[in-house]
């Protein structure tokens, strides 16, 4: 019963395949300790639906304006290294919620990963792309509209920290020292508490990657292909249509029947520094 309420849980909070990971690891450690004669007997595991998927929690568009507010104002009531902290989780969480990436591959971001495009279509339009690496390879993502700021934001803050342009070859996400930030989720946490945001209507909790979460949610309501949006995020369309079904079928009958007329489109790229 104790291994049940366990998992009930762990499933409020992580997704089927971490629970699944989990009770293998702890099935291994008992069945060392039956043989070393530590426990008489293992305890029966709960069988898992594994047809059935258990998403991150997302945030509806009103509660992600309450988080980029209070996100804001934090970063003006903070102090010193208190202040960087949180001005450099602010822009982190901006930049996460425009291009849908794992938190590992934007943790992991140099400046020389990220260059900026200006494509020449009824006037001037800036979109900043990025080289990520993580477990599916190597990708390019392109990030949505306005994303350049928080980049420009983050590159002017650590240009005064050295007085100097950064290197290339330095982590876009660091501290004053230079090592790359390892994680974020206690500052994360701190500001849905803040919020009273941390669980949604089912009581699971919000972690740093429902902003992937919410960006899949988000650009598949404004009808982007789920195809694009796959390769986008380093997934596939099964693991799309397994989590969002229902938007991605009704998404592809529409992307099927529409037309576009042809352009051509002038695009003018632009590493760092700007």
């Amino acid at each position: 019963r104790d291994i049940e309420n366990y998992v009930d849980e762990r499933m409020k909070s992580s997704s089927m395949t971490t629970v699944r990971y989990d009770l293998t690891a702890l099935s291994l450690v008992l069945q060392y300790a039956e043989r070393k004669e530590y426990i008489t007997n293992i305890p029966k595991f709960p069988k898992l639906d594994v047809s059935t998927t258990n998403p991150r929690p997302s945030f509806t568009k009103e509660e992600w304006r309450k988080v980029t507010r209070r996100m804001s104002k934090r970063v003006i009531e903070g102090w010193g290294a208190h202040k960087r902290d949180r001005f450099i989780l602010n822009q982190y969480c901006l930049i996460l919620s425009n291009c849908g990436v794992r938190l590992g591959e934007l943790r992991n971001l140099k400046w020389s990963d990220v260059r900026r495009e200006t494509y020449e279509e009824d006037g001037n339009t800036v979109r900043i792309i990025i080289l990520v690496k993580g477990k599916t390879g190597i990708r390019e993502v392109v990030c949505n509209k306005g994303t350049e700021v928080f980049f420009e934001r983050l590159y002017d803050n650590r240009k005064e920290e050295l007085n100097a342009h950064p290197s290339p070859d330095t982590f876009v996400f660091c501290h004053q020292n230079g090592n790359p930030i390892k994680t974020m989720r206690k500052a994360f946490d701190s500001l849905l508490n803040d919020l009273n945001l941390k669980k949604n209507s089912m009581g699971k909790n919000r972690t740093l990657y429902s902003l992937r979460h919410m960006y899949a949610t988000f650009r598949l309501s404004e009808e982007v292909s789920p195809y694009l949006l796959a390769k986008q995020m380093g997934t596939s369309v099964e693991m799309l249509e397994k989590h969002y079904g229902q938007v991605v079928n009704r998404l592809v009958a529409t992307q099927i029947t529409k037309t576009r007329s042809r352009q051509t489109v002038r695009v003018t790229e632009k590493v760092y520094p700007f």
